[in-house]
């Protein structure tokens, strides 16, 4: 686990990156679609979160002129636990100005790549249930898979165009639960993850919907798709990345979405952090970034999330 750690640290500060650790505690959780911690602090009488992503401070120092930066340390989410997820985990990431989303993902083959070679020594693995995953021959590209295309292939069900009754017929018929305070978001994302558990990989998911992610820049051409790419394997999604949207106006109308959500009761829902919209106002470069936690290392490992930390 260490040397996996070092090994990211090595790479990317070899590729100019600089490594700055932000706050763990914020007055706005945000970055992700996760339920966050709230702490208190005596001295101001206020409410804290525990960071849920590194999101959005690094952004920020993309604002203040940083180009290439990474964050590597602790972040919390408070959800159950299971063997690919724990409340407390590390977790890194970049992001890199003026670079976009196929620069992100040649870098993130050549980061990969490096790490596996660095931290086991092979770029093939057998993981625990048994699934083969092999990262190839510097140069090569992995393949891409379109969520908006599988869903329609495996389920029938148009990202865009199906009602939720159409939506949640479907997760009944795979035997998927249907909760009650369901969206569509959560619910495409449930008969993703579904057909997901037979990929292999590495493939890059790319396609997802504007609706589904609040901080990616679109396609261009392509209003209702994002230049968001995640690295899956062994039946998992390891890594997000996406082209960094940096439209205040955007983002304020994502934002306003996402608040709303949570106002109807999605805890996961990500907050309006107006601070970041501010930001925005200022200017970030076009910019490109990712995130990954250390379930990357479980899974290559071959051990649960509770038996790969001290």
């Amino acid at each position: 686990r260490s040397k996996f750690w070092q090994a990211t640290r090595q790479f990317l500060e070899h590729e100019g990156f600089i490594e700055i650790n932000n706050t763990v505690l914020e007055a706005t959780a945000g970055g992700a679609d996760a339920n966050p911690f709230v702490t208190h602090m005596d001295a101001l009488d206020q409410d804290f979160y525990l960071r849920i992503s590194h999101e959005l401070p690094l952004k920020r120092l993309l604002v203040a002129g940083f180009e290439k930066v990474f964050d590597l340390g602790a972040r919390f989410r408070n959800e159950n636990y299971s063997e690919e997820h724990l409340p407390e985990h590390n977790a890194m990431e970049w992001y890199w100005a003026y670079a976009d989303w196929e620069q992100g993902m040649e870098l993130t083959e050549r980061m990969i790549r490096f790490i596996v070679d660095y931290t086991w020594g092979t770029r093939q693995f057998t993981l625990a249930d048994g699934t083969k995953v092999n990262f190839g021959n510097d140069g090569e590209h992995f393949d891409r898979i379109s969520f908006a295309t599988v869903l329609k292939e495996q389920f029938g069900v148009d990202v865009f165009e199906s009602t939720m009754e159409d939506i949640q017929a479907k997760l009944k018929e795979h035997h998927l639960e249907v909760e009650k305070q369901d969206n569509r978001i959560r619910s495409l994302d449930k008969l993703w993850k579904k057909y997901r558990k037979s990929i292999p990989g590495p493939v890059f998911l790319v396609d997802i919907p504007t609706f589904m992610q609040p901080l990616a820049k679109n396609q261009p051409g392509n209003n209702g798709l994002t230049e968001q790419f995640n690295l899956v394997f062994g039946g998992s999604e390891m890594c997000k990345a996406f082209g960094e949207l940096n439209d205040p106006i955007d983002q304020y109308s994502r934002f306003m979405e996402q608040q709303a959500m949570r106002d109807a009761g999605d805890d996961e829902a990500q907050m309006l952090d107006i601070d970041f919209i501010e930001a925005l106002e200022y200017g970030m470069p076009p910019a490109c970034g990712l995130g990954y936690s250390e379930r990357i290392f479980w899974s290559l490992e071959g051990v649960t999330a509770r038996e790969g930390v001290p």
